[in-house]
């Protein structure tokens, strides 16, 4: 009878030692899938940011590359500010057209007034703009300096060279936009 018993009790049962290494191993297991899944969660989020800054930088330099090709005059022209005049027709009200950057808030804005110089559109073209500066070029290419008397006379065509930035938790998305040479086709040439 007592060899029964002994058999009844010998059934297989977990030691402590074996539920405590299971356990861990179980946790390593599930940090490291943790870990994996955050790495690429935050990668999914940076390729997002800068899908988007893309996206807004494209359509930005398309729409400046039209108004340049259809400008006529340009009336100012700095580092950060762009004014130009484009001609009335069947696109167009005549109207001029501002191409602003604010550094202070990292903003780079198209700003449209009528023939009277009533607002009649404020857009922001890109946000989150790091570095920001236009180029000015005369009609042989030469780069123009921005402290020269004849600047606005001698334009007849423009860059924009910009870095975007996204920051998405501890990880830093950078769009970095250097942009044709757009000219000003209907600006007559001057002497």
């Amino acid at each position: 009878m007592m060899l029964q018993r002994v058999k009844a009790s010998s059934c297989k049962a977990y030691t402590l030692v074996e539920l405590i290494v299971t356990t861990g191993l179980l946790g390593v297991v599930m940090v490291s899938i943790v870990g994996t899944f955050m790495v690429f969660a935050k990668g999914s989020k940076g390729l997002a940011a800068y899908s988007e800054m893309s996206q807004q930088s494209r359509k930005a330099l398309e729409l400046f590359a039209r108004d340049m090709r259809a400008a006529e005059d340009v009336t100012q022209a700095d580092q950060y500010n762009v004014t130009i005049v484009i001609p009335e027709n069947s696109y167009y009200s005549g109207e001029s057209v501002d191409y602003v950057f604010d550094e202070e808030f990292g903003i780079f804005s198209r700003v449209e007034h009528d023939k009277e110089g009533n607002l009649t559109s404020n857009a922001i073209l890109l946000d989150g703009v790091e570095q920001f500066m236009f180029g000015f070029y005369d009609p042989l290419g030469q780069a123009l300096e921005y402290s020269q008397e004849s600047l606005l006379l001698s334009i007849k065509s423009v860059q924009i060279d910009s870095e975007m930035l996204r920051k998405v938790s501890k990880v830093e998305a950078t769009d970095y936009i250097i942009s044709a040479r757009f000219m000003l086709r209907n600006r007559p040439l001057t002497e």
